[in-house]
């Protein structure tokens, strides 16, 4: 026999497999990465999945990649492929990824859809052809996927927005002055939500004043540093500027340097961390890094795709989580953990119904 049936597991091997992965989950939804035996390779080695980021070009998805990988590992599953586009703007080509992905005739595909609206269709198609569809990070206008995992970035942008004020209120005496802030790119669902929620949390402090707002148009390379320079230049008596994604904030950090910004006066604040954007958090260069568990998306992707397969019922939502790392709280245990994903003993995933 040939084609999609020889491809798949049966009915009870999927059960035993989703029996062996819940396992590890736990009742309460937790996923433990060490104590726990993993299931045997026998019964889920002839699950079969693609696993789409955004870009591979990217530390950010380098980690939760890395979290994929390391799922696949424990449960020992067929990983057909780990990859994405070139760029986070190259829409069509995660397109194509998708297409692929789905002639390979996977049991699910684990993907983060570059665009809220543009992989809909391609995400119908996929859904309807009897693939588990587990999202990731970034958020889809379709509702046919099985699970998404993905940080609350409406609390995350509501969290960015304290820590800028703070941070703010330690330097000027007072939550209050001008700031602007950055996007990547229009459009994209989990940075529409940080900026909604950065503007909204801002409204706690009406000392404060967006004079600006720029986006980058997913461009990688010298716009995101260029926006930040020109509202320096527009706005001298800047207190803050706040950067919605990794490359809008090595952006900002770049035109802080080269318009020499004294980070005493003026607050950085971003999401998503590097090693050197950390070590610049330690020396009070940046004020406030937003962090995602993106490798805790990465692996929990590929658990709950298993379970999916098994035809079990999963989470329609999972929020992995949002937290501020500080000057002062960077090297605490939570902090560290969330830097360096590999030493984190437990990953706890917290449902919403």
């Amino acid at each position: 026999m040939t084609g999609r049936k020889t491809a798949r597991l049966s009915r009870r091997a999927l059960l035993q497999a989703g029996a062996a992965v819940g396992a590890t989950l736990g009742s309460a939804g937790a996923i433990s990465l060490s104590g726990c035996a993993p299931p045997s390779k026998s019964v889920l080695g002839g699950v079969r999945f693609v696993f789409i980021v955004k870009t591979v070009n990217s530390d950010y998805w380098q980690t939760c990649l890395a979290g994929g990988r390391a799922a696949a590992a424990q449960f020992g599953l067929q990983a057909l492929q780990f990859t994405g586009a070139d760029s986070e703007s190259n829409i069509q080509r995660q397109i194509e990824l998708v297409e692929d992905a789905l002639a390979k005739r996977p049991d699910f595909l684990v993907l983060a859809p570059t665009s809220a609206t543009a992989l809909d269709a391609t995400i119908d198609t996929v859904h309807k052809a009897g693939v588990k569809v587990i999202l990731v990070d970034s958020a889809a206008n379709t509702d046919t996927y099985d699970s998404f995992l993905a940080t609350d970035n409406h609390a995350g942008g509501l969290l960015a927005a304290t820590t800028l004020a703070e941070a703010i209120r330690k330097k000027t005496g007072a939550a209050a002055g001008q700031v602007g802030y950055s996007t990547f790119l229009s459009g994209v669902g989990s940075l529409s939500l940080r900026d909604r929620g950065f503007v909204e949390g801002l409204k706690a402090y009406p000392g404060i004043q967006i004079v600006a707002h720029k986006d980058a148009g997913g461009d990688q390379s010298v716009k995101p540093i260029g926006i930040v320079a020109d509202t320096l230049t527009r706005f001298p008596k800047l207190v803050g500027y706040f950067a919605d994604s990794l490359i809008t904030l090595q952006g900002a950090v770049t035109a802080f340097r080269e318009n020499h910004v004294d980070s005493s006066k003026v607050s950085l604040v971003g999401f998503d961390p590097t090693p050197q954007l950390v070590q610049l958090l330690r020396n009070r260069t940046i004020d406030g890094i937003i962090l995602q568990d993106n490798y805790q998306m990465g692996y929990g992707g590929v658990a709950y795709g298993v379970l999916a397969s098994a035809g079990l019922q999963v989470p329609k939502f999972i929020n992995t989580g949002v937290t501020a790392a500080t000057p002062d709280n960077v090297d605490s245990p939570n902090i560290q953990g969330l830097l360096n994903p590999k030493t984190q003993h437990s990953i706890g995933l917290r449902t919403t119904s």
